[in-house]
């Protein structure tokens, strides 16, 4: 009998009751290796992330961590899984908006475009929480569009740090992106979504090689005439 996955998701539901914005996904990640779930705008992603990250409840399915089920769980079991087993991610900071994870300077609280100038670039916030995962023992890692707005050379060490995470073998990594080329860089599995649904999924080298759904070979052909 195989390991068990460190995370599985089964027949998840989530969003808006008379709109979902995921339809019955079903993944498995297991520790040591890299899935990423790809689709554009609109796909679902960072809401299926979200959920796997216990931001809200779905509306119905399956949260597995290491074999149970973490899907509604209570709020004070819900801080002590984001402290201690699952880590989410989410987009760096668009330009015009504050990060959060950004304290403001010495002597006061500083609004607008001078907190901005605190971020010394896009990317920082994934590079640092990414090294915390690999200094600290993180049973799951959500990354939602890590590379989105990054500077290539700061993309390139985000990408570095994933690989050196999977490669010690503790945590299960997953990645929600709009581009191909972070699938074939980093993943063992691939799943693809359209509308919250999953229209495809396995292995990466097959279906970035040979995708059997429509919408996989158009994504991939968009991201080779970019």
């Amino acid at each position: 009998m195989g390991r068990r996955p460190s995370l599985e998701v089964r027949d998840l539901w989530a969003g808006d009751r008379d709109a979902p914005a995921v339809r019955g996904v079903s993944l498995a990640v297991h520790a040591g290796s890299v899935v990423v779930v790809l689709g554009g705008p609109g796909a679902g992603k960072s809401r299926l992330l979200r959920c796997v990250g216990l931001d809200f409840a779905p509306l119905s399915g399956s949260i597995l961590l290491h074999g149970v089920d973490i899907a509604g769980v209570s709020p004070d079991r819900r801080r002590r899984l984001r402290t201690d087993a699952i880590e989410l991610v989410h987009p760096p900071a668009a330009p015009d908006q504050d990060d959060p994870t950004v304290p403001p300077p010495a002597g006061g609280v500083v609004l607008g475009p001078a907190r901005r100038a605190t971020v010394p670039v896009a990317g920082m916030r994934q590079r640092i929480q990414i090294a915390k995962v690999l200094t600290r023992r993180t049973d799951v890692l959500l990354l939602d569009e890590p590379l989105l707005g990054v500077e290539h050379h700061v993309c390139d060490r985000i990408l570095d740090l994933v690989r050196r995470l999977r490669a010690t073998g503790d945590t299960a990594v997953l990645v929600a992106s709009r581009d191909p080329e972070v699938a074939r860089l980093v993943a063992d599995e691939v799943v693809v979504l359209q509308a919250g649904a999953v229209v495809e999924q396995g292995p990466a080298d097959e279906v970035l090689s040979h995708p059997s759904d429509p919408h996989t070979a158009a994504m991939l052909d968009a991201r080779r005439s970019a």
